[in-house]
């Protein structure tokens, strides 16, 4: 591997159909049937750091036979002239302008030594200079283009058995390019160039001022919203009641400090009850506003939020009541969010609160009530 600037590496992911993080995960599949409360969360898991997975001929093989935004093929004899063995004289200028595209638009690999088709064609030679292939390739990377990249991998890929399709004293190369906090990054040939549907290609003038300004402005996002806590049975005039609390954490994913950031969340009215509103108001950092069918509170971070920097902002409660119930039932209960930083555009999204697992638990609770 060769890194100029390291990239973090987080431990918590996502499920694929809701946003969560590990400390909720931990105790929602924990909570047994017969008890009337459900678990204290345990303590927040050690971060571990997640090892690629190594470029080998079956991974090579296992790829979609067709060029990505974020997958270029490249013959072998793009790079150099079977005829000679040499690199062919602009293969420079012309890698310069993948590596500009690819770093300009969140990163990418680049795979010399297969065809169009997706098919490994024999290889790359893995002496084309003195010192070898892949470490020219480490030479030359950083500085084909302008400002010069910081991080990258140059992985060689190299015949595994006797029947293998790449030649004997080949390799297929895999150049890793991750997003680049120093982009827009600038070809050989004074142009900036950009991934468009599937190819490398000059960027337009809007475009460059667009990376430019993602440049400039905190990228504030909404890292994970989930169930945490300890769930509280309570009785209400509509019967039992469950109240959940979701937590909010959002992150600088930047390298710009954002001096004022504002999370908004939206939820439903017959997801929040009385005591839900008064609990997510209790702790002075929430404002709230009220309309036809929804209840939005919107949360203010009182120090500034630095880059690459978690923080939670953001703690709602919610009910499910026997009134409710048949929302929760049929997967019909959204929270919005929307997420300021500064001069940046808003993030929004949304997750689906009916497929916690903690709801679907509550539901269990409150069965009979409806």
């Amino acid at each position: 591997m060769h890194t100029l600037g390291h990239k973090r590496v987080g431990a918590e992911t996502p499920d694929a159909d809701l946003m969560t993080c590990a400390p909720c995960a931990a105790w929602q599949d924990r909570a047994v049937a017969s008890s009337r409360r459900l678990p204290v969360p345990d303590p927040e898991p050690t971060p571990r750091v997640v090892e690629p997975e190594p470029w080998t001929e079956a991974r090579l093989g296992s790829l979609v036979p067709y060029e990505l935004e974020a997958q270029e093929f490249k013959g072998s004899a793009w790079t150099f002239m079977p005829s000679t063995g040499k690199v062919r004289a602009d293969f420079v200028d012309k890698l310069s302008k993948q590596i500009s595209a690819f770093s300009n638009a969140g990163g990418g690999c680049l795979f010399l030594g297969i065809d169009d088709a997706g098919k490994i064609d024999g290889g790359v030679p893995t002496a084309l200079r003195a010192n070898g292939t892949r470490e020219w390739f480490e030479d030359i990377l950083p500085g084909i283009v302008d400002p010069p990249l910081r991080s990258f991998d140059v992985h060689e890929v190299s015949p595994e058995s006797p029947q293998s399709p790449i030649k004997p004293g080949h390799a297929v190369y895999v150049l890793e390019l991750p997003d680049s906090e120093d982009a827009p990054h600038q070809a050989r040939d004074r142009r900036y160039y950009l991934r468009i549907a599937g190819k490398s290609r000059p960027m337009s003038h809007r475009h460059v001022l667009d990376i430019l300004q993602r440049r400039r402005d905190p990228e504030v996002a909404v890292l994970a919203i989930a169930p945490y806590g300890r769930p509280d049975e309570v009785q209400d005039p509509r019967g039992p009641s469950v109240l959940l609390r979701l937590r909010a954490r959002i992150e600088n994913r930047g390298r710009s400090l954002a001096q004022h950031v504002g999370l908004e969340l939206t939820l439903p009215r017959f997801a929040v009850n009385t005591i839900c509103r008064k609990r997510t108001l209790e702790g002075g950092a929430a404002s709230l506003q009220q309309s036809p069918g929804e209840v939005t509170y919107f949360f203010y971070s009182q120090t500034p939020l630095f880059p690459r920097q978690e923080r939670v902002l953001g703690t709602v409660w919610i009910a499910i009541h026997g009134q409710n119930r048949s929302h929760y039932q049929q997967g019909r209960v959204s929270l919005r969010f929307r997420v300021f930083a500064d001069h940046a555009p808003p993030r929004e999204g949304e997750v689906n609160v009916a497929a916690y697992s903690a709801v679907r638990r509550g539901l269990s609770l409150t069965e009979g009530s409806s």
